[in-house]
């Protein structure tokens, strides 16, 4: 079989609790779910949201952030094969060079699913630690740490096993940062429809602009849109905002039908040990699972070919 590097969608935004965990994980839900795809996050935010729900962080009040991810189920001491590899092994220990391993989740095939998601965990105290020693001053960012997750995530291996992978990424404009948006293939940026919440968008815009000065014509990071969040479509306020952007940001807006609803449908999917689990194991009338289709199948097909995407979901 014929391997190519793979699509890798980066979730920007620098403002805080717009809803990128959230896109990121109905994103993955959906390529897998519904597309059959097999998908790879990777947590990059130091409050390790997609680490918690996708796979569960353990407690520890004394560490940074006061959790830490668990023991990889399959790693073995003294195994010879996972020499190198941290018993507790996260997307920050590539940044030193070592080697990492996905963990499993529930969305694989021994759970009747024909697509998965593998998850790369974050870990709070080891991605604030590479943000501070490799910060702007230390003069190293560009060869230890602005390339590295593109050499770790862009190339033919990851894509010989995930159609996509999905990079969760947090607020701040910091290395790590820096190394999502250089190894993204496609872009899009969560808001909520107000005030606050889009203070960020005219700077993740120009971040977006900066990186792409670097890069080869044929290599662009593709911006494919705003992507509003937590919406009151019936209030002054959020229909208003909505209909400014799309006037006065038309070129980067997503349709206008497409966004995420106020639904308590998506934070209950949070709670441990939720049956079901997805958003798209819920009812098939649920407004929440009506707008997060649409949503991911159009942005689904930005990514992929109309032929790709067609050929996943008839599988």
């Amino acid at each position: 079989m014929q391997t190519k590097n793979p699509n890798i969608l980066g979730i920007f935004q620098q403002k805080g609790g717009v809803g990128k965990s959230l896109v990121s994980s109905i994103i993955a839900e959906y390529a897998s779910i519904k597309a059959n795809m097999n998908v790879l996050i990777v947590d990059l935010d130091m409050q390790c949201n997609s680490s918690d729900y996708w796979v569960g962080m353990e407690s520890s009040p004394q560490s940074t952030g006061g959790q830490l991810p668990p023991i990889h189920p399959d790693w073995i001491e003294g195994d010879e094969d996972y020499e190198g590899i941290e018993q507790r092994s996260t997307i920050a220990d590539t940044f030193y060079g070592k080697e990492i391993l996905a963990y499993e989740t529930f969305v694989n095939p021994k759970n009747g699913f024909k697509g998965k998601v593998d998850c790369l965990l974050g870990h709070p105290a080891l991605l604030e630690k590479i943000n501070t020693e490799f910060s702007n001053e230390s003069g190293n960012i560009e060869a230890k740490v602005i390339n590295r997750l593109k050499e770790v995530l862009f190339n033919e291996f990851v894509g010989g096993e995930y159609d996509l992978v999905v990079l969760d990424t947090g607020p701040s404009r910091n290395p790590v940062f820096r190394s999502a948006i250089r190894c993204a293939t496609h872009a899009v940026i969560p808001f909520e429809p107000e005030e606050k919440s889009m203070q960020g968008i005219n700077a993740m815009i120009q971040v977006i602009q900066s990186d792409n000065f670097s890069r080869d014509d044929d290599e662009q990071l593709k911006l494919i849109g705003l992507v509003p969040n937590k919406v009151k479509i019936s209030t002054k306020l959020h229909k208003g905002t909505l209909d400014m952007l799309h006037e006065s940001l038309s070129s980067i807006m997503i349709p206008r039908d497409l966004y995420l609803p106020n639904s308590v449908a998506f934070p209950e999917r949070d709670l441990k040990g939720i049956d079901p689990k997805s958003i798209f194991q819920i009812s098939k009338h649920h407004t929440a699972l009506k707008h997060s289709e649409s949503l991911c199948k159009y942005l689904l097909g930005e990514i992929f070919s109309e032929k790709e995407l067609n050929s996943k979901l008839a599988k």
